[in-house]
């Protein structure tokens, strides 16, 4: 899908308001077509209006069930001979429902509203790790404590991380994009490998190798970096995107080895990232040691010996509790 051009389109801000919108959720727009489109957006007041309006129809067709937006679609374009007539009439309003129609319709016809091939559960339980092949021969290593869906279109691979860690090996399609949504953020590749590791507060993406594109935002104000070998970038529920940074791979994917690698890790950031493998998590009662800093590798195939390990690399005590919770607290 090509990106919106004043020169072969209508110059009505609200045509092209639509159909920026369009090409922008089609997954096929890059880094340079979004630049286009913030110019655009902010070269006049009614572009940026006109493309809020537009929003706001997609919102509304997004509680319309899909047959239903199909029959009044279809009625639209049996009614086309009328069209000019009742936009004349009806001025700017109708306009604006013609530009819903319009996105209604490249939504379909590009698949957003398509039901998938197929979608696939994922999930991995607490303390275990496993491994999974989609159809389309991409490998996912999926750590502890994780849950997705992957959906596979016709012409794009979507997979929408809901908690935990997935290291991706995406075979390369150049017709269908492999899409990695975790919360806010989204991960576009072709093939490569990279790793995602999502939770309430931020998203973490490192690549191994290949590149990807990372972006977070609403659709009129997305930010994206690009990430090649070795590299990575926090996307912080808060904060927004961060700048990307050199990432140590290695320790990073260590937990496909069944390793955790603590390299001057607070206290506190260590006992969280331990209760990831635990079924009960651990209680960390010793407030003064919570910036504490910790160094050593850990396995996580024993998850209760990581923490009775924790008195060799802290000055702390570990005390079961009669419903079996570790509670750790100063020596």
């Amino acid at each position: 899908m090509k990106p919106p051009n004043a020169s072969s389109n209508s110059g009505d801000p609200r045509d092209l308001a639509a159909s920026w919108f369009a090409h922008l959720h089609s997954g096929d727009a890059t880094q340079e077509d979004r630049r286009v489109f913030e110019q655009w957006r902010n070269a006049h007041p009614e572009n940026d209006r006109q493309y809020r309006n537009v929003q706001q129809f997609w919102d509304a067709t997004l509680q319309v069930p899909e047959n239903e937006l199909r029959e009044i679609l279809a009625r639209r374009e049996a009614a086309a001979p009328r069209a000019h007539l009742a936009r004349r009439r009806f001025g700017l309003g109708l306009a604006g429902v013609c530009s819903a129609a319009l996105v209604g319709g490249v939504a379909l016809q590009g698949g957003w509203l398509a039901s998938p091939l197929q979608t696939i559960q994922i999930a991995s339980p607490r303390g275990e790790r496993r491994q999974m092949v989609l159809p389309d021969g991409s490998v996912l290593d999926i750590n502890t404590g994780t849950r997705a869906v992957a959906r596979l279109y016709e012409g794009k691979r979507r997979v929408e991380l809901l908690e935990g860690e997935i290291f991706f090996t995406v075979q390369r399609d150049e017709r269908r994009p492999f899409v990695v949504d975790a919360g806010e953020s989204q991960i576009v590749v072709t093939g490569t490998r990279f790793n995602v590791r999502y939770d309430a507060l931020a998203a973490q993406v490192s690549v191994e190798s290949g590149s990807v594109e990372v972006s977070k935002g609403p659709w009129w104000n997305r930010h994206t970096r690009s990430l090649a070998k070795g590299q990575g970038v926090d996307v912080l529920q808060e904060q927004g995107l961060g700048e990307v940074r050199h990432r140590d791979i290695e320790t990073i994917l260590a937990w496909q080895r069944g390793k955790i690698v603590f390299e001057d890790m607070p206290l506190a950031h260590a006992v969280a990232e331990i209760n990831r493998y635990l079924e009960q998590p651990a209680r960390l009662d010793a407030p003064a040691l919570r910036q504490h800093r910790i160094a050593g590798i850990f396995s996580v195939d024993d998850p209760q010996a990581l923490i009775d390990m924790l008195p060799e690399f802290a000055p702390v005590r570990v005390y079961r509790l009669q419903d079996g919770q570790a509670r750790i607290v100063a020596k």
